[in-house]
């Protein structure tokens, strides 16, 4: 019989649904001013939620968004958060896609994490994979001038793929370059996953990619291709 986590969360409660973000902004979610912006990241699919605690613990002066999928993943990190000290962290349950596409300002976020997302290796699933042409142009344009984009994965076909994607944006440029990525992240926490398959001899693909500098005025003068 599969144990129940209970929906109720005592004291401090990191939740924010969508409906609230599009109408009032993050800065107020996190019971800011807008006059006082501070660097927003956004781990999109965050799991268990050990990297975008670590990520938080690190760096207490910015504001740290999870997305996932999982409804139960989030109420198990809000429990979790709400018996911590961290106060620069909410979560929301929902699609990633569309969170990036209606709860994010163009040129608001300072970075994007993505970490070990389903491969979908199936050809006939491979549809479904996040990482993808359409999604990281919205990613492209969310971020701010030297904003981040981070992906890590660990299939090496998805990593061909993953590959041509960022390597066909050109609001992005390889931070590697001229590598397409990089085998070891040392300066950053592991994920769960990542420790567990780690342990399996598996082989890992970081990327990082920067939102270039010249990119808001090209695109002013060239169009937006969105």
């Amino acid at each position: 019989m599969s144990r129940t986590v209970p929906r109720e969360i005592a004291g401090h409660d990191c939740r924010v649904w969508p409906e609230e973000v599009v109408r009032s902004g993050w800065a107020a979610r996190f019971g800011l001013s807008r006059r006082a912006p501070r660097p927003l990241v956004v781990d999109v699919g965050f799991g268990g939620g050990e990297f975008l605690t670590e990520l938080a613990r690190r760096d207490p002066d910015a504001l740290f968004v999870g997305l996932e999928g999982s409804f139960k993943r989030v109420l198990k990190l809000a429990r979790r958060l709400s018996r911590s000290d961290l106060r620069n962290v909410r979560l929301m349950a929902i699609d990633a896609a569309w969170a990036v596409d209606h709860s994010f300002e163009d040129e608001s976020v300072t970075a994007f994490w993505i970490n070990f997302p389903d491969p979908w290796p199936k050809r006939r699933h491979q549809r479904r994979r996040l990482v993808d042409a359409r999604f990281v142009r919205r990613l492209a344009q969310r971020l701010i001038p030297s904003g981040s984009l981070h992906v890590a994965t660990d299939d090496s076909e998805y990593a061909q793929s993953i590959s041509r994607v960022l390597e066909g944006e050109r609001r992005l440029e390889n931070v590697h370059a001229p590598a397409l990525h990089r085998h070891e992240r040392p300066e950053h926490a592991a994920t769960c996953y990542q420790l567990t398959m780690g342990a399996s001899g598996r082989c890992c693909c970081f990327y990082h990619y920067q939102r270039t500098a010249s990119a808001t005025s090209a695109l002013d003068t060239h169009g937006c291709d969105s």
